[in-house]
Order: structure tokens, then C-alpha cells, then sequence
């Protein structure tokens, strides 16, 4: 078996028209200066939350969407109380593998979920925060490099189980676009 590069696996699974994509490209560019940001991984050193996965010991992920174009099937902001399973989701955050560079990724509608990790032991806010997109090239960014979760299904699974939903893959998080 081949591994495919992302822009091979989206083309070959790609589920929303063309012309859906590029109406919806504008927003995904206004829109991804806001999404590839991190509170604390600008001031500390690379991936900071893998460096205190053991001190991980709550999760809160906040989804945000373009205004009402997009349905969801679970609330907008949900947190993960349980520290194992936050520290669980930070990890698998850590192993996810490095955006290729070179890739030239389709426009990704504006979805993206911010995951903000508290960090026992932390003045002030005391957290992490990385944002996780699902669509276009699906990374995930505030770790130090663009991660991608384009060849690891298993991410927004694990999500989705931390979060208290049965069956979540990355498409249940990318959300139904409602025309």
C-alpha cells in the first residue's frame, strides 16, 4: 500500500462541488489569519504543549464557522473535563506529522476549532491553545510547524470521543453546508 500526499487523498475525496469551493474560498482567506495563530506557542519555545503533555489536565474546544451556512451536529464549544483524555488529544496533536512543504492546498471553507488546553501549574491563563482545521489541507497549527491530519483519520475520532460523540470523523467536524 502507497501512502498518498494530502492534496491526492482530497482530490480523490473531495465531496463539495468545485464551484462551492471557490465561493467559499474568499472567506476561508479572510479568515486564516485568525486560524493559524496561538496564544502561548508564540511566546514559548516551538511545540510548548508537548513539552508539558503531563501537566495537560483540561480541554475546552471552541468551533467557529462562517455565519449560518454550516450545521453541526453538536454544540459549539465543549469541554473535556477529563485530564486524560485532554492530555490524550494533546499528544495525538504532537505525533501528527509535518505538513509537506510545497503543497498547494484547495480552499478550505472557514470552520476551525480552537483547543485550548489547561496547563496545571500555569499563571495567568495558564493554557495552550492550537487551531485545528478541518478542511483544505486539514492542519493544525500553534505546535511550531504546520501539522497536517490528512493522513491520520484517527485524529478527529479521538476528538470526538473526548468531546462525548459517537462516530465523529473530520467530516462530522467540517459540518453540512446548508445552501
Amino acid at each position: 500500500m502507497t501512502m498518498e500526499t494530502p492534496m491526492k487523498w482530497l482530490a480523490r475525496s473531495a465531496v463539495a462541488p468545485i464551484s462551492l469551493i471557490a465561493a467559499l474560498g474568499l472567506a476561508a482567506c479572510a479568515n486564516a489569519s485568525s486560524t493559524t495563530t496561538s496564544t502561548n506557542a508564540s511566546t514559548k519555545s516551538g511545540a510548548y504543549l508537548c513539552q508539558v503533555l503531563p501537566r495537560v489536565d483540561r480541554l475546552i474546544v471552541t468551533r467557529h464557522a462562517p455565519g449560518s451556512q454550516f450545521r453541526f451536529t453538536f454544540p459549539t464549544v465543549v469541554t473535556v473535563r477529563n485530564a486524560s483524555l485532554a492530555r490524550g488529544i494533546a499528544a495525538s496533536a504532537c505525533n501528527l506529522p509535518k505538513l509537506p512543504g510545497g503543497e498547494h492546498c484547495p480552499a478550505g471553507f472557514a470552520v476551525s476549532y480552537h483547543l485550548d488546553f489547561a496547563i496545571r501549574g500555569e499563571k495567568g491563563m495558564g493554557g495552550e491553545t492550537i487551531v485545528a482545521n478541518p478542511t483544505g489541507c486539514e492542519t493544525v497549527v500553534g505546535l511550531g510547524v504546520v501539522r497536517t491530519t490528512a493522513l491520520t483519520p484517527s485524529f478527529y475520532r479521538q476528538l470526538g470521543n473526548a468531546m462525548g460523540l459517537k462516530n465523529a470523523g473530520r467530516s462530522r467536524f467540517a459540518g453540512t453546508f446548508q445552501s
